[in-house]
């Protein structure tokens, strides 16, 4: 079942996300925002003047070549992302909104290894660490964004 919200009040948030939230992350995913993050606990060791989340893939990918950048778990803010383009889409179609969506699920699929594994981080910089410390590593929580991306876009688009 499909619940379809047309409420009038719903509907000017739902404009923000697709007018304002989603092309604003899109900038900030692909490091073309000025974006400053506070440090938490003032630790240097904490990124925070750009994404890098696209290029990350972009890298695992093959497409490009480089370092991972961020944490671990920085692949999540694709995979929200895609999940929120996907609400937008199913909410009423916007074909340059879609054409982008796309664009980021070829290049997930891209940045999959043959046997299935998926997570930027290991596939750059340390894969003899793959599932080696699932309690802390945050591949099942990048994984569960993953899914959670997936199951909307394929709802979205079919």
């Amino acid at each position: 079942m499909t619940v379809k919200i047309t409420d009038r009040f719903w509907k000017k948030y739902q404009n923000i996300v697709k007018d304002e939230m989603l092309p604003y992350q899109w900038s900030v995913l692909n490091d073309e925002a000025d974006i400053r993050i506070e440090r938490e606990r003032n630790d240097s060791s904490i990124p925070n003047e750009k994404s890098h989340a696209m290029e990350n893939f972009r890298i695992a990918a093959g497409r490009k070549k480089g370092s991972h950048y961020g944490w671990v778990f920085q692949d999540s803010d694709v995979y929200k992302w895609l999940e929120a383009a996907a609400y937008t889409i199913q909410n009423g179609m916007d074909e340059k909104l879609k054409e982008i969506a796309d664009g980021v699920v070829d290049l997930i699929e891209e940045a999959q290894e043959d046997c299935g594994y998926l997570g930027t981080y290991f596939t750059i910089e340390a894969p003899e660490r793959k599932f080696r410390r699932l309690s802390e590593s945050h591949e099942l929580y990048c994984a569960g964004h993953f899914l959670e991306a997936a199951v909307a876009y394929f709802q979205a688009t079919g």
